[in-house]
């Protein structure tokens, strides 16, 4: 944004060069202005100014020869950047107008119908109004870093005594300080699961928090994917057998390998493959299948349990967000899983995806960078 020592840059965007020394000539007349104008006439020329940044407000006519104004907004996102985006247009229309304002314009212009004083309200305006959302963004960016600190510190302080409780009560139960009557042992027995079951929620706390503190820094190795499925489901069998689901996995012919941080990818798929157990009733089977696909190694995992709308698909990402369904109760978690899961994955140049249907069950797709 200008300071109060320099000129405000203004891009105008006009394939009709009439309408462009119009403009010019009311922006001169606008006293005490401060603006350096720069025109350019075609709509590759826009994108290529616009992509440097290089000015303080865009002036966009709505019709650009072949192409509209309005593309321009959408495909820079008006709505997010710093710099305000005003539509020129030469008559007045409702639903252009909406469009445009619903894309980021700040506001929006007819030609021949605003004299200097207009133009230099609405071009101030715009600036002041961008930088109040900048300021109001990078507060709202201080508090939330501050909440994640907070909730950081507080899950490693919290960890430490779960941590000793857990240690006291598997040697109560291991008879170091005597014989227990079956009873006490049921009781000690239920107050341990329910420590285990405290500690994951902790665990997956602090692992959001350092994701989003950008403490966490990965070691990216070449690595056997399937050796990694095989040694999840392995680990994942005593659960996976007392519901009675069967685990089954298409391992390619030949070793499928690609570039992640071994314990962070191997967290995330398993991640993905706990929930199509958890989701899926006792009995149904859960199918992982490993491919490549142009440049990635593509793992799949499908299950056959209550699937997802696609009204709740929205949240399914979403921090701390559960969607509700007949197992949601009974199986727990924190809504905490899928986002970091995802998380991780962007960070390793690779992504996630679903299809799902419901009550028929659902498809992760995860893929990661093959190893050149």
């Amino acid at each position: 944004m200008p300071d109060e020592d320099t000129d405000i840059r203004i891009l105008l965007i006009d394939d009709d060069e009439d309408d462009a020394l119009l403009f010019k000539s009311v922006i001169r007349k606008i006293p005490d202005g401060r603006f350096t104008i720069e025109w350019v006439s075609n709509y590759e020329t826009a994108r290529q100014e616009i992509a440097k940044s290089r000015h303080d407000v865009y002036v966009i006519d709505y019709m650009l020869g072949a192409e509209n104004g309005t593309k321009l907004l959408r495909e820079f996102k008006a709505v997010q950047r710093p710099q305000p985006f005003i539509m020129l247009t030469g008559a007045a229309d409702g639903t252009r107008e909406k469009e445009a304002m619903r894309l980021g314009a700040a506001d929006y212009l007819i030609k021949g119908a605003f004299d200097e004083q207009l133009l230099s309200r609405v071009l101030q305006y715009s600036i002041q109004r961008k930088l109040l959302e900048a300021q109001r963004i990078q507060h709202f960016i201080e508090v939330n870093r501050s909440k994640d600190e907070f909730i950081a510190v507080a899950s490693h302080e919290l960890r430490t005594p779960a941590t000793a409780v857990k240690q006291y009560i598997g040697m109560v139960v291991d008879g170091f300080a005597g014989e227990i009557t079956d009873t006490q042992r049921n009781f000690l027995e239920r107050a341990f699961e329910s420590n285990e079951r405290q500690l994951r929620i902790i665990d997956d706390i602090l692992r959001v928090a350092r994701l989003d503190l950008d403490t966490l820094s990965l070691n990216v190795v070449k690595l056997d994917v399937g050796k990694v499925i095989r040694s999840i489901i392995k680990d994942t069998s005593g659960v996976t057998h007392k519901r009675q689901q069967d685990v089954q996995f298409s391992d390619p012919d030949k070793p499928v390998y690609a570039m992640a941080d071994e314990l962070y990818f191997r967290m995330a798929l398993a991640n993905i493959i706990d929930n199509a157990s958890k989701y899926s009733e006792e009995g149904k089977s859960i199918i992982v299948t490993l491919k490549k696909e142009a440049n990635a190694a593509v793992v799949e995992v499908q299950d056959f349990g209550v699937g997802i709308s696609d009204e709740d698909k929205e949240k399914l990402f979403v921090k701390f967000s559960r969607i509700h369904n007949p197992l949601s109760i009974l199986r727990g978690g924190t809504g905490l899983g899928l986002y970091w899961s995802r998380e991780i994955l962007a960070l390793h140049n690779g992504s996630i995806s679903v299809s799902s249907e419901l009550n028929k069950g659902s498809t992760f797709r995860i893929s990661v960078p093959l190893a050149k």
